[in-house]
């Protein structure tokens, strides 16, 4: 599983022999460096055009200031609320660690492997960069599986919180450890190969080396078809069965609240409640999808390239590798501020942004600011929201989510793991059963 753009080393085998002046050679070898060109240097030899090298290196720049905000911003919003600091969230700060590694370090070593043929920066780089570059893609994918399953666990079983603990500490260090694991034969494989010409040119190239993989236990195919069972084929699956079955459990309690429900009950009452469930399917469905239709190209591309189906195109790669990135960007979205804390948290943030750019002009102080905020976000009265609503999320004007947050809230943050009993021991059935479901949709975002 090549992470590197380049296989230049079977475009050097092109090389024609020098039969020219040493300073017009040096002048060609400076040119061949750029892969996006218009001319051709050497005949046979590939290359892109210099139009498509910008729409890679826009492409790119997108995806990397996108992916690296929204993901550096999901870990600033757990870190710096303690209401946000709980275990199913610990896992959305690892994902979020692992995708903006993605974008701050595999996308832009990506990136110059694509412009450039030629790699300057000396073996030991090379090594640390190629695995580096396999070990955050792991990271960002087994965070995914993780979430599934805890939130599975979370779900399935509620009142099992002492194995909920134990199975998020024990997915935490299989994560780390399986991303390294996979990662290392990647740093074996990976070596500066050195080119000596006439007129004393030298080049180097970066990338996997065949010699290597023989000298290791398992082949190229074997370790890339792994890769794809491990990285792709296994979390789909996981995060399939997992999302099944919260699914299932959510549409019982669904349908056991609203046979609950009187028919005198509000209609807009129903109705928020099939939408919430609405939502909730819709927010499963789409994890699985996204992660799916990112990482597929990428895989398959790699496998047919690995099985000599098809020659290895910077193109392709490029392509491929753009869809992949993509997801590193969507998560902070699906996972993160689809959750109404989380949105609650980005506006304080916003507020606070806001509130520095006033104070320079004299409009609001610390105090004012900081009182307005608290009061707006979360618990102002109907009348006094109004001067606030560019910054209310949306949902915050919905009463049907309001209360069952409310509800909801009152047994989350609790401090204790009361029964759900009322304090005259007269158990009502009803109320119980909403509290739970409202309960187990809000987790579900966590």
């Amino acid at each position: 599983m090549a992470l590197f753009a380049n296989e230049s080393s079977t475009q050097m085998d092109k090389l024609p022999d020098f039969e020219e002046d040493c300073p017009g050679l040096t002048e060609k070898f400076n040119a061949l460096n750029s892969y996006f060109r218009d001319d051709y240097i050497f005949p046979k030899m590939d290359h892109g055009s210099y139009w498509v090298g910008w729409v890679v290196i826009a492409v790119y720049s997108f995806v990397i200031v996108f992916g690296a905000v929204g993901n550096f911003l999901t870990i600033l919003i757990v870190i710096r609320s303690k209401q946000m600091r709980t275990v199913q969230n610990f896992f959305i700060i690892n994902l979020a660690l692992g995708d903006f590694l993605i974008c701050t370090l595999t996308a832009p070593l990506t990136l110059y492997t694509v412009l450039y043929v030629f790699w300057p920066f000396g073996n030991a780089l090379c090594k640390v960069t190629s695995s580096l570059q396999g070990a955050n893609v792991f990271l960002s994918t087994f965070s995914i599986t993780a979430i599934a399953l805890d939130r599975y666990v979370l779900i399935i079983f509620p009142t099992k919180q002492e194995r909920q603990k134990k199975l998020s500490f024990f997915l935490f260090a299989m994560i780390w450890t399986t991303s390294i694991m996979l990662a290392f034969p990647l740093f074996i494989a990976a070596d500066q190969k050195n080119f000596d010409i006439p007129c004393d040119i030298g080049f180097r190239l970066c990338q996997e080396q065949n010699d290597n993989w023989e000298r290791m236990p398992i082949s190229k195919t074997t370790y890339t078809t792994g890769l794809l069972i491990t990285q792709y084929a296994l979390p789909i699956i996981s995060m399939i069965f997992a999302y099944t079955k919260i699914a299932s459990r959510m549409q019982g309690r669904f349908v056991n609240r609203m046979s609950k429900l009187s028919t005198g009950e509000s209609e807009i009452r129903r109705r928020c409640v099939a939408d919430r469930q609405r939502r909730t399917n819709l927010l499963l469905a789409s994890l699985v999808l996204v992660f799916a239709g990112a990482w597929l190209p990428f895989n398959v591309f790699h496998m047919v390239v690995v099985l000599g189906f098809q020659k290895f195109r910077v193109e392709y790669f490029v392509l491929c590798h753009i869809i992949a990135m993509g997801s590193a960007c969507l998560n902070p979205v699906c996972y993160a501020f689809f959750n109404q804390n989380f949105r609650n948290e980005f506006f304080v943030i916003l507020h606070k942004l806001k509130l520095r750019k006033n104070t320079l002009g004299g409009s609001f102080s610390g105090t004012e600011y900081t009182t307005t905020v608290k009061k707006s976000t979360f618990m102002t009265p109907r009348s006094n929201r109004r001067s606030f609503s560019t910054a209310n999320p949306p949902e915050i004007n919905n009463s049907c989510d309001n209360s069952d947050r409310r509800r909801s809230k009152s047994i989350s943050d609790s401090d204790m793991n009361l029964p759900l009993v009322p304090l005259n021991q007269h158990y009502d059935a009803t109320l119980s059963s909403n509290l739970q479901t409202n309960q187990e949709m809000l987790d579900l975002e966590m």
